[in-house]
């Protein structure tokens, strides 16, 4: 091979490794800016009660933090769904469940 021929696939690899490194960094800075924090609370004490604020409603889907006997099923926000007894049995906490909540 000449000189000439080794030129375009090192120019070809350099371009390759920088456009992998820009993709990288790109990728960890939409990551450190993103929503991935925690989320903030949206149910705070009020004087007869709890006050659930920013929490949507109606038919969403939504992860189930925890359940109580017998039908109701918790969201991370504090909105409640109430189910039918083998839906409440067959659902696990932490897992997206699509409901009515309220």
């Amino acid at each position: 091979m000449s000189e000439g021929d080794q030129a375009p696939s090192f120019h070809a690899e350099v371009f390759v490794r920088r456009s992998v490194l820009f993709l990288v960094v790109n990728a960890g800075v939409a990551l450190l800016f993103s929503d991935c924090g925690p989320l903030p609370p949206v149910i705070e004490p009020a004087p007869n009660g709890a006050v659930v604020r920013s929490a949507r409603i109606g038919l969403y889907t939504k992860a189930v933090l925890t359940k109580k006997e017998p039908d109701t099923l918790l969201a991370e926000d504090g909105t409640i769904c109430r189910v039918p007894a083998d839906r409440f049995r067959d659902t696990a906490a932490h897992t997206l469940v699509y409901c009515n909540w309220q």
